[in-house]
């Protein structure tokens, strides 16, 4: 017995380190926020934007692009994207060309301490802030909200989701969803025994879908190494109607706009649906 205790002790000791050290350090887990690299969408031939900064809910200053059509078309589709929890605006100059050229009028935008916005404390509460600032940019410049589509990937598909049920968007596009971090850890880390009490930034994306007033449109890598596909079928599972999914074939989790042109139409149809209007596009 003695033996015994000899092995166990040191075993628990160990394991309550290791636990005490995910609350501890969590948000070292969750947000990596990075710099910019000085990357822009004009290397991606793509003239028609802008730099742009406005202030958070806590007087934080946010940086991002505005892309605008030349045309003005006040019935043109505006997209806000939120990006995942190691991006900034520097690495999604391509993804900016492919909204621009889906026909999309498109904010990309950082959280704070994220590419060039202000560096403050991060966690849901604040990015969360950050993004329905970002929406109220647009607001600002007389775009309505049925105009307005919401685009997150990974960490940001929680932030749009969060988004879209605080405000009334024509709808809602998820990439790489997961149903909350505890859900992930659950799924990635089952022998860590994490419970809801203990996550500090909750990102309940699957609370969040049954929350919001417009229709969704989910996208998932068929491969997807960082949010298993299961976990975004999960969130689609309880995620009430109008709904689409699609699996997006033979990629990884950050490689969708390798093969974004080839889901083209069923995104332009799901836009056009939420609009209904006719989505008008410029040559690529």
């Amino acid at each position: 017995m003695k033996q015994l205790r000899l092995i166990l002790i040191p075993l628990a000791l160990a394991y309550l380190t290791i636990e005490g050290a995910y609350v501890l350090l969590q948000r070292h887990l969750v947000f990596h926020p990075v710099g910019l690299t000085g990357a822009t969408p004009a290397d991606d031939h793509l003239k028609d934007y802008k730099d742009v900064s406005f202030p958070s809910y806590d007087g934080v200053t946010l940086t991002g692009w505005w892309m605008e059509h030349p045309d003005h078309d006040p019935k043109r589709p505006v997209l806000l994207y939120c990006h995942g929890n190691a991006d900034c605006v520097s690495q999604l100059a391509q993804v900016a060309k492919i909204f621009y050229d889906f026909g999309f009028d498109a904010l990309i935008f950082d959280y704070r301490s994220y590419g060039g916005s202000q560096k403050a404390p991060l966690s849901e509460k604040a990015v969360d802030g950050d993004a329905l600032a970002a929406y109220q940019w647009l607001r600002a410049k007389g775009i309505p909200d049925n105009r307005m589509m919401l685009w997150g990937h990974s960490l940001g598909s929680s932030v749009a989701a969060w988004l879209s049920a605080q405000t009334r968007p024509g709808g809602l596009i998820l990439e790489g969803a997961f149903p909350s971090i505890c859900a992930v850890s659950r799924f990635r880390d089952p022998w860590l025994l994490v419970f809801p009490f203990m996550i500090w930034d909750k990102f309940e994306t699957g609370k969040y879908v049954t929350e919001r007033s417009c229709p969704l449109l989910e996208i998932h890598a068929e491969k997807d190494t960082v949010i298993p596909i299961e976990l975004g079928q999960r969130v689609f599972r309880d995620a009430r109607e109008p709904k689409r999914w699609i699996t997006i074939n033979g990629i990884n989790h950050n490689d969708f706009p390798s093969v974004a042109y080839q889901y083209e139409k069923p995104i332009q149809d799901f836009v056009r649906e939420c609009l209904k209007k006719p989505l008008v596009t410029f040559s690529k």
